[in-house]
């Protein structure tokens, strides 16, 4: 599918789903240097706006923002970045995943960008990647987003992703990573799932298809992150007092009622919302609920 028609695509999508959006514009394809990467990021928006930069979660790609970066773009200069290892940025041949190296590709984003002032948003491991960046950085952020996740997480959804990203992944088939992918989020829409796909995955030679992202992520879950240790996230959070809103999935297999409430006590300027019969992935599941949120929240 071409970019022009899974675009149209796209915005067929956004409407059925209840997204509000002026701007109906492609995004821009981005690039710069990281570490000897090449790091990729889709903008939407006027250059002029106030900017908003947004952080996929693990396995995931800036096109999973799109229903959001459709909707914001109309008043933010929207930045979604394709984190190192995932979507169309490049593999790391030394396998540096852990959390340090993706703070430090969005201090380079920033400075490539000559961004002085923006708006934080990250999801899961982008939701980490973002409270360990506003610790080191606050006189960059004007509000920051965390979404559903936390220096302690629930075990079973912390082994739900273990388990859904060590399956096989070469399928013969678009149509198999369509139905795994509904198996595994019961919240998701099958159409939405099916717009896209193919930001996700990748034909390979032999004619089969997998997963875009590095696979030694896959091979090496449990090692990607150096920074395991809940005391350090703690840490982190308890420096920050940019303005803060913690979003929880209300069916969320991995942030739990107790640590949200934790976190919005150690952080001196935060405040949480829940997003009801939402799982984990919310701004997927739930993307007319979370963009007014948002809204509301960078008013």
């Amino acid at each position: 599918m071409y970019k022009k028609e899974a675009h149209e695509h796209m915005l067929k999508n956004a409407t059925k789903a209840g997204i509000q959006f002026l701007n109906d514009s492609p995004p821009i394809d981005g690039w710069y240097k990281s570490d000897d990467l090449n790091m990729h990021f889709l903008e939407w928006g006027d250059k002029n706006n106030p900017v908003c930069v947004l952080l996929h979660g693990f396995a995931q790609t800036a096109h999973s923002w799109d229903f959001i970066s459709l909707s914001l773009s109309h008043k933010y200069r929207v930045i979604a970045l394709d984190q190192r290892g995932h979507g169309d940025s490049d593999w790391d041949k030394s396998r540096n995943y852990s959390t340090p190296y993706f703070v430090n590709d969005l201090k380079n984003l920033i400075n490539s960008q000559n961004i002085s002032k923006f708006n934080l948003i990250g999801l899961s491991m982008g939701g980490k990647n973002s409270y360990f960046y506003a610790s080191e950085n606050q006189e960059y952020l004007n509000k920051l987003v965390i979404v559903d996740t936390g220096p302690e997480t629930i075990k079973k959804g912390t082994s739900n992703i273990r388990n859904f990203v060590q399956m096989e992944d070469e399928l013969n088939s678009i149509e198999e990573f369509i139905q795994r992918i509904k198996k595994y989020n019961p919240h998701r829409t099958e159409e939405h799932i099916r717009g896209n796909i193919l930001n996700n995955i990748k034909q390979l030679d032999n004619g089969k298809w997998t997963w875009k992202y590095d696979s030694h992520l896959r091979s090496g879950f449990n090692s990607r992150s150096n920074v395991n240790d809940p005391s350090e996230s703690w840490k982190a959070l308890e420096k920050i007092t940019t303005p803060t809103l913690v979003v929880k999935g209300g069916k969320s297999d991995i942030l739990s009622s107790e640590i949200l409430e934790k976190m919005t006590t150690v952080m001196s300027n935060a405040k949480s919302k829940t997003i009801e019969e939402s799982g984990h992935l919310v701004p997927g599941d739930k993307p007319k609920e979370f963009t007014e949120l948002i809204f509301d929240f960078l008013a």
